[in-house]
């Protein structure tokens, strides 16, 4: 739904900035085992945000995004490591269980729509060894800010301020131009949200509904954790979570049996 924000030289050179968050440090150490001298595949790598730790802990790394000004700057960046130009909701470039460890980080899965996401996450379990982890983050649909719209910010400088006008009109013209793309139903939302300045269109779940579309698809998820790098389970209070990271196995369907 956004590969051309993806595309843009300023967003990837903002996402070469980023760090790894506190929960993705707590799940590489707790899995560690998982990585180590393993076969990875860094979904949504970006500019490699993850693609340092990864590399160095696994034996065999492959780094792939959609976006191809991403897989630019990885290969620019990390020389001797594999990066493919890809989709996720077709991988035929990979066999049947290639990989020990799959990461879709930073909310990847959350630019496709409905159908490419299901289509996904058929094709990561396909791709994945009988027990391998899954580890990605999603949007929280149960945040309390899930849902805004632009808001005009003042500054006493002019120069701020004016910078601050040029935000407001940027946002207001995004928001009127996606808002009547956005979905709501019981299972999931895709949400015109703050994100740069409303030019996406980004899918929301809860924790219950994901949890049932993992299971659907193949997978148990055993850990869920906040923004903060809180566990989770069902029952725990989200609100201030903006998206919550989940841990998967990879376990055979019903139809697979």
């Amino acid at each position: 739904m956004n590969k051309r924000n993806y595309e843009n030289k300023g967003v990837v050179s903002s996402y070469i900035k980023m760090t790894l968050q506190n929960p993705e440090v707590m799940i590489l150490v707790k899995h560690r085992e998982s990585i180590v001298d393993k076969h990875v595949l860094d979904i949504g790598c970006g500019s490699g945000r993850t693609t340092a730790i990864l590399k160095n802990l696994s034996s065999g790394y492959i780094g792939l995004d959609y976006s191809l000004e991403m897989v630019e700057s990885c290969r620019k960046r990390f020389e001797n490591v594999r990066f493919i130009h890809g989709d996720v909701r077709e991988m035929s470039e990979f066999e049947d269980g290639a990989f020990d460890y799959i990461m879709f980080s930073f909310n990847g899965l959350d630019s496709i729509n409905h159908e490419g996401r299901l289509k996904g996450l058929r094709e990561i379990h396909r791709a994945l060894k009988q027990d391998g982890l899954f580890v990605f983050s999603s949007h929280n649909r149960n945040h309390r800010y899930a849902i805004s719209r632009p808001k005009m910010e003042f500054s006493t400088t002019p120069c701020k301020q004016a910078g601050n006008l040029m935000k407001f009109f940027k946002s207001t013209c995004n928001r009127l131009r996606n808002k009547n793309h956005q979905v709501f139903n019981e299972q999931y939302a895709i949400i015109n949200d703050v994100a740069h300045n409303y030019a996406m269109l980004t899918y929301y779940i809860d924790k219950e509904n994901q949890i049932s579309q993992l299971k659907d698809v193949g997978f148990e998820t055993i850990e869920m954790y906040d923004t903060f790098g809180n566990t989770l389970n069902l029952y725990s209070d989200d609100k201030d979570s903006a998206w919550i990271y989940y841990v998967a196995r990879k376990i055979n369907r019903k139809d697979d049996t």
